[in-house]
C-alpha cells in the first residue's frame, strides 16, 4: 500500500507541478523550496462523488471548499455568519427579499473578474440542474414565486416565494458555490476531468476518482506565505491500519476516521503526531423501511430501537470518540433539545414492544446495508445482530459500495429495498432544515427520505418551521423540537450517535481545524509548516 501510494503520488505531482492542470489557473509552474512540498491528506473513502459544484452532495465538500467560495460562511464560534464573497447583506421585514453587496476584488481562476451576474448565473445553474443540494433553493424557484437577479454591478437581490434564511443558504457547502461564466455550460463530466472555475485559494490539478491534487491559485487575493502548502494531495486509503502506518512513517501528514485500536496507538506516538478533536454536526442514522412489513409497524420499530447497543458502540467500539444522539438535531446547533426521547439498549423493553407489535418472528430475517470502509458500522451492527437474535430476529449485514447501496434504496418495489440503511449525514448548511426537509419530509422529490415516510402531521410541522425560521426563530425552534418528538416517538429513524472527528496530524504542521457546517473539509490555506 505504501509503495503504491508513493508511485501514484509521484506521478500526479509530476503532472501537477509541471503545469497549471485543467483548471485554467494563471499561476504558472510551481517554484522550488516550499512550493514543491506537498500536504498529504489520506482519507477512508473517495474524496468526491463528482466535482461539479452544482451537483456534488457528498464527500466532495472537502475538495470544493478549497476551490470554490460562497457568499457567506458559517462561524461555529458565534453561531452566526461571516462575510466571504459578500461584504454585507440585509433582508426585508418578512424575510422574503435579501440584498447582498459583493466584494469588488475577486477574480476567478480563469482570470475573469467576479461581478453580480456571475453569482446569479451560478445559483441559477444549481436550480436548473435540480440535483444534489439544489432543494435548498426551493423558495427562490420561479415556480414558487422567487427569483435571483443582479441589481447592481456588485449587488445581488434574491426574492423568495416564502420567508427563507437566504443568508444561511448562501453559506451552504452544496449548490451555493460561485463559478465563472466560462464553466456555466459545462457538463458534470468536464468538472470530473479535473477542471474548475472557482475563486478559492486552490485549483484542481488532477482528479482520478480516488484522489485529487490541488495546486495553489497564485493570484488568490489573500496572497501566499512561504510556510503555506501550495500543493495538496487528498487520497483514498480505505484501511485504517494502512493509514496508521502512513502517519507513523510520515508519508502522510493528515488523516482521520481510524479504528479505536489504531487511534490509541497513534495517540501514544507523541514524538511523531498529535491529535485534534472537533465537534461536528454529523450523525449516524439508521433508516427503517416503513413502506413494508414488518418495519411499517410502529411498535416493531420501537422494539428495534430498544435493541440497538448505543452505549457499547460509543464506549467500546468508538472508544469515546462519539456521543449518543439525543434527537435528530445534533448538539451545538439551534433546534437541539435534550428533552427528546433518547432510546437506550434495553432488551426487556424491546421484547415488550415486539410482543405488542404482534409480528411473528418465526423465520424473520431483516437486512441492513452500510458502506464499505466503515469498520465501526460493521462492529456496531454485529453487536446489534447478537441482540436481535435474542429477540428471535435474524439480521443480515451487507457491506456495499455507495452506488450499490443507493441503487437498492431507490428500487421501485419497496419489498426489494433494504429493511435498514445506515449512513452518515451532515447538514447542507447550519439549519435543522437540512435534516427535516432532506430526510424526513414526504415530498417525492426529496430523495433522501430513506424511511419512505408519509406523515402529514410531520410534514406540516416541518413546513411551518421553515417559514418561521427568519421571522420567528423561537417558534421555528419549537416546531423542530416537536418534529423530533414525532420522529422519536414513532421510531421512524434510529439516531445512533453523533460523531466527533479526531484528526491525527504530523508534528510538523499546524492550523488544522474543521467547521462543523462543512464536514470533513479542511481549509488547507490555513495549514502551515511549523
Amino acid at each position: 500500500m505504501k509503495k503504491l501510494f508513493s508511485l501514484i503520488l509521484a506521478g500526479l505531482m509530476t503532472l501537477s507541478l509541471a503545469a497549471c492542470g485543467g483548471s485554467g489557473s494563471t499561476g504558472g509552474s510551481a517554484q522550488a523550496s516550499k512550493d514543491n512540498k506537498v500536504l498529504y491528506h489520506v482519507y477512508n473513502t473517495a474524496p468526491y462523488v463528482t466535482l461539479d459544484p452544482s451537483t456534488e452532495y457528498s464527500n466532495g465538500v472537502m475538495v470544493l471548499q478549497n476551490v470554490y467560495e460562497t457568499l457567506t460562511r458559517y462561524n461555529p464560534e458565534t453561531g452566526g455568519l461571516d462575510p466571504l464573497l459578500a461584504t454585507e447583506w440585509k433582508e426585508n421585514e418578512d424575510g422574503t427579499v435579501w440584498t447582498f453587496q459583493l466584494r469588488d476584488d475577486v477574480n476567478f481562476h480563469d482570470g475573469t473578474h467576479m461581478t453580480a451576474q456571475q453569482v446569479v448565473n451560478s445559483f441559477r445553474r444549481s436550480m436548473d440542474l435540480g440535483q444534489g443540494g439544489a432543494y435548498i433553493w426551493d423558495a427562490v424557484l420561479e415556480s414558487n414565486g422567487g427569483k435571483v437577479e443582479a441589481t447592481g454591478e456588485y449587488e445581488v437581490t434574491i426574492t423568495c416565494g416564502y420567508p427563507c434564511a437566504i443568508d444561511l443558504i448562501v453559506s451552504a457547502g452544496y449548490a451555493a458555490y460561485v463559478m465563472s461564466d466560462s464553466v456555466i455550460e459545462q457538463p458534470t463530466e468536464w468538472f470530473n476531468e479535473g477542471h474548475d472555475g472557482g475563486t478559492g485559494p486552490y485549483t484542481i490539478a488532477q482528479a482520478t476518482g480516488d484522489s485529487v491534487v490541488l495546486k495553489a491559485y497564485e493570484d488568490y487575493r489573500g496572497g501566499w506565505q512561504d510556510n503555506q502548502y501550495k500543493n495538496v494531495m487528498i487520497k483514498e486509503v480505505a484501511e485504517s491500519s494502512a493509514r496508521r502506518q502512513m502517519m507513523e512513517t510520515g508519508e502522510a501528514q493528515l488523516s482521520s476516521e481510524f479504528s479505536a485500536t489504531d487511534l490509541d496507538a497513534l495517540k501514544a506516538q507523541t514524538d511523531k503526531v498529535y491529535t485534534y478533536q472537533s465537534e461536528t454536526f454529523n450523525n449516524i442514522i439508521m433508516f427503517l423501511n416503513t413502506a413494508t412489513e414488518p418495519c411499517s409497524n410502529a411498535d416493531f420499530r420501537r422494539a428495534l430501537a430498544y435493541a440497538f447497543p448505543y452505549e457499547e458502540t460509543v464506549s467500546q467500539i468508538l472508544n469515546g470518540n462519539a456521543k449518543q444522539s439525543v434527537g435528530t438535531v445534533p448538539s451545538g446547533l439551534w433546534g437541539h433539545d435534550d428533552s427528546i426521547l433518547q432510546y437506550h439498549c434495553d432488551l426487556d423493553k424491546a421484547k415488550e414492544y415486539l410482543d405488542k407489535s404482534g409480528v411473528n418472528t418465526d423465520g424473520l430475517k431483516l437486512t441492513v446495508t452500510y458502506m464499505n470502509g466503515f469498520d465501526e458500522y460493521a462492529s456496531a451492527l454485529q453487536l446489534y445482530q447478537v441482540n436481535l437474535k435474542q429477540l428471535g430476529i435474524s439480521l443480515e449485514l451487507r457491506s456495499m459500495e455507495w452506488d450499490q447501496q443507493w441503487a437498492q434504496a431507490q428500487n421501485t418495489d419497496p419489498k426489494d429495498r433494504q429493511d435498514m440503511f445506515v449512513f452518515i449525514w451532515w447538514p447542507d448548511y447550519a439549519d435543522p432544515v437540512s435534516w427535516f426537509q432532506s430526510l424526513l419530509h414526504s415530498e417525492d422529490q426529496i430523495v433522501y427520505n430513506l424511511s419512505y415516510l408519509n406523515d402529514p402531521e410531520l410534514d406540516a410541522v416541518i413546513d411551518d418551521a421553515i417559514e418561521k425560521t427568519v421571522t420567528d426563530r423561537a417558534a421555528a425552534e419549537a416546531d423542530y423540537v416537536q418534529a423530533q418528538k414525532i420522529v422519536a416517538d414513532n421510531a421512524y429513524i434510529l439516531n445512533l450517535y453523533d460523531q466527533l472527528h479526531t484528526f491525527v496530524i504530523n508534528n510538523g504542521i499546524q492550523g488544522v481545524s474543521e467547521n462543523p457546517s462543512y464536514s470533513n473539509a479542511i481549509l488547507y490555506y490555513n495549514v502551515t509548516a511549523k
